[in-house]
Order: structure tokens, then C-alpha cells, then sequence
């Protein structure tokens, strides 16, 4: 079989065409054994983990498959382990480099050892010990495709976005379709839902899987007593509840979003008066101008949207998180120790990564105010 690098492109194979093997040892690995027996990590992996792992595995396979010479006879009757050689893995991530990033490929290879190692539980975790070490070598030397350094806002900034985005729905005329002005109330309702989503999020900068997902009366507790954010162990990537108070200032928007814009949105559209009153989607915080719950991609494109027409640059939701907890960190340096639990980090070299880009954005700010300063001093002696 022919095999050009550079003409390579990646495809996950559905788990339906894996081969039967591959197929049995994979769901073997989610099955719990019993009371006595011992369980199996990949049974306590989120839903998030075990759709990304098995899109990596089926990428892998779909390599093996299309690129690596063997005979479909051979790769049909294949087992996990007779797939994962150093030969395979070291031609794989080579085709990975002609259209991929290090992150990517990193990414790709973690996916692999996940999967391996526990779908093959009658082999020694010590068989892949070459594999880990490629990742780990991988992760080392991974680059992100984007530096966000220079693109961090500070806090401050991200909620004075959400803040008056919600006046702007506020307090924008009223729609006139005669001279093609104003607002429409679901234009209206769109725009505070998004700023009510940006001020909250750098308040509460959970992870995006946790913060799109909120449901009233679950995990969204709005009581007598207070409203609190109530998080299970099991929704959390660190495997930690959490319960954490809605923050006090953002309360009376919250309040306007729950009573005003948000039956707005669940009634306004076509699609949304078409959605039955009993839907799941009624219980969302966050609505689609559809009238259901917000998914986690369109969500996403309103914050970089909203943040580009701003900033005129695209800020992704969990930049949200860097921006929080450095801007913390940059007015209170002692808060460094905290950072761990607003983030859901329990790797203290995380913790240390965000102080340390806290202090290079602060000196970079004063660097780049020292330079205008000499640029203005220099224009004012011309003058002169």
C-alpha cells in the first residue's frame, strides 16, 4: 500500500465497523464486574471522556486501516493489542504531522494509551510503558496553536462586556419595521442572555461542560434560602462536588433573565412555540432562541461573537478561566493558593502555570506602558 504523509487526512471510524474484537474488548472495559471484583477505571470516566476517547481510538483504527499495509482480512480479525506497535504508533504520528498541530497529536496518542490499556485488562500495564512515555514526551513538547497571552483580558473587562450587554437589551428602541430600526423582543432577549452568560462566567468560571449544562432544580438551586450552583461528584472532571452561592451582584439580572428573557425565548420563535410545554429544555438555564436548552457549541460562538465585536477578537469560553483566576491572582498574589479549588485542579503545576502568567501579563502591560510613554516623550522633544 502506497504511503504519502502528506496527503493524509484524519477520520474517526465509527465504533460499528471497528472489528468485532476491538468492539467486544471496548464495551468489556465500561461493563462494572460486581460487587467483589475489581472495577475498572474506564467505568468511572464522564460522558465527555468516553466520546473523546472512543473518536481518538476510532481516528487510530481508521489509520491502521487505510494506511498502515495491513490486509483487511488482518485488521477484521484483529485484536487491540496486535494493532498498538511502536512501528504503527511511530508511522501514525508522523502522518498526524503533515496536517495536524502538537496538541492534536498529543492528544491523539493519550486517546490511544487510555484505550489501550483498558481494553486489554489480561495484559500488564507495564507492556505499555513506551507508549505512556510517547505521550508524555508528546505533552512536553506540544505547542498550543494559539498564544492567549497577548489576548487575555482582564476580568474587569469581560464583566463590564456582560454588563452592558444587558443594558443595551435594556434600554435599545423598540423595533420598527417600517424604518428598519431597533430591536425585536428576541433580539433583545438573545443579547441579555449572553451578557447575563459572559458576567456570570467570569464570576464562576466553571468548566464549559458544567456551565451549559445547568438545569433549574438540579445542579441550579433557586430556593428560599439563596440560589446555589450544586454540582455532583460525578459531574465534575476532578471527581469532586462542588456547591458554590450565586454571585450577590449579578442576582437582580439573574432575576430579569428568569422572569422577563428567558420565557422569551422559550415562546417567541417558530420553532420555539413548536417545542411541548413537558420538554427537558424548559428546565435549562440557558434557551436557544429555539426555545430549547442551549447546547454547548452555539453557546461558544455567542461568547466569541459577543467578545469579538467588543475586543475585535474571538475569546473562547475557557479563556474565561484564565482570565479569572490570574486577574485574582494579579491583585491578591496570595490567592495563588486557591486557584486549585475555583478551577477544579488538583495538580499543583497547573496552579503555578496560572501564576506565572498572571506575573507575565502584568510586566508585559507595564512594558507596553513604558514604550508609549517613550514614544510620547520622543514626539513631544521633536516638537520641541
Amino acid at each position: 500500500m502506497h504511503h504519502n504523509p502528506s496527503t493524509y487526512r484524519a477520520h474517526s471510524l465509527p465504533i460499528h465497523k471497528w472489528p468485532i474484537a476491538h468492539q467486544e474488548a471496548w464495551h468489556q472495559a465500561f461493563k462494572k464486574q460486581g460487587l467483589f471484583a475489581k472495577p475498572n477505571a474506564a467505568t468511572k470516566w464522564r460522558d465527555h471522556s468516553v466520546a473523546k476517547t472512543q473518536k481518538g481510538n476510532g481516528i487510530w483504527l481508521n489509520w491502521v486501516m487505510t494506511r498502515s499495509g495491513l490486509s483487511n482480512e488482518a485488521f477484521l480479525s484483529s485484536k487491540p493489542e496486535d494493532l498498538v506497535t511502536r512501528d504503527h504508533v511511530q508511522r501514525f504520528i508522523d502522518d498526524m504531522a503533515a496536517s495536524n498541530s502538537t496538541m492534536t497529536i498529543y492528544n491523539r496518542i493519550q486517546e490511544l494509551y487510555d484505550t489501550i490499556t483498558n481494553i486489554t485488562p489480561h495484559m500488564p500495564k507495564s507492556d505499555w510503558v513506551w507508549l505512556k512515555a510517547a505521550w508524555q514526551n508528546l505533552r512536553n513538547d506540544a505547542i498550543p496553536v494559539r498564544n492567549k497571552l497577548p489576548a487575555l483580558k482582564e476580568a474587569d473587562q469581560l464583566e463590564a462586556l456582560g454588563l452592558k450587554l444587558m443594558h443595551e437589551a435594556e434600554t435599545a428602541p423598540k423595533r420598527h419595521y417600517r424604518r428598519k430600526e431597533g430591536l425585536t423582543d428576541l433580539q433583545r432577549a438573545l443579547i441579555y442572555r449572553d451578557g447575563l452568560i459572559i458576567a456570570l462566567l467570569i464570576r464562576r468560571p466553571f468548566r464549559i461542560n458544567n456551565f451549559y449544562a445547568m438545569t433549574i432544580g438540579t445542579n441550579f438551586l433557586i430556593e428560599e434560602t439563596g440560589i446555589t450552583f450544586d454540582f455532583q461528584a460525578r459531574e465534575m472532571k476532578g471527581k469532586r462536588s462542588m456547591t458554590v452561592p450565586f454571585p450577590s451582584k449579578l442576582l437582580p439580572y439573574l432575576e430579569r433573565y428568569i422572569h422577563h428573557y428567558r420565557p422569551i425565548l422559550l415562546t417567541t420563535s417558530a420553532k420555539a412555540k413548536a417545542v411541548p410545554a413537558h420538554s427537558s429544555g424548559i428546565d435549562a438555564l440557558w434557551v436557544s432562541r429555539d426555545g430549547s436548552a442551549l447546547t454547548q457549541g452555539p453557546l461558544r460562538v455567542a461568547i466569541k461573537n459577543r467578545t469579538e465585536q467588543e475586543f475585535g477578537l474571538r475569546i473562547p469560553p475557557h479563556w474565561f478561566r484564565d482570565a479569572s483566576v490570574t486577574t485574582l491572582i494579579r491583585d491578591k498574589p496570595e490567592s495563588a493558593k486557591i486557584t486549585g479549588a475555583i478551577l477544579g485542579h488538583t495538580d499543583h503545576t497547573i496552579v503555578q502555570k496560572h501564576y506565572n502568567q498572571s506575573q507575565m501579563i502584568h510586566a508585559s502591560r507595564i512594558h507596553y506602558k513604558n514604550i508609549c510613554e517613550l514614544f510620547e516623550q520622543s514626539a513631544s522633544d521633536a516638537i520641541a
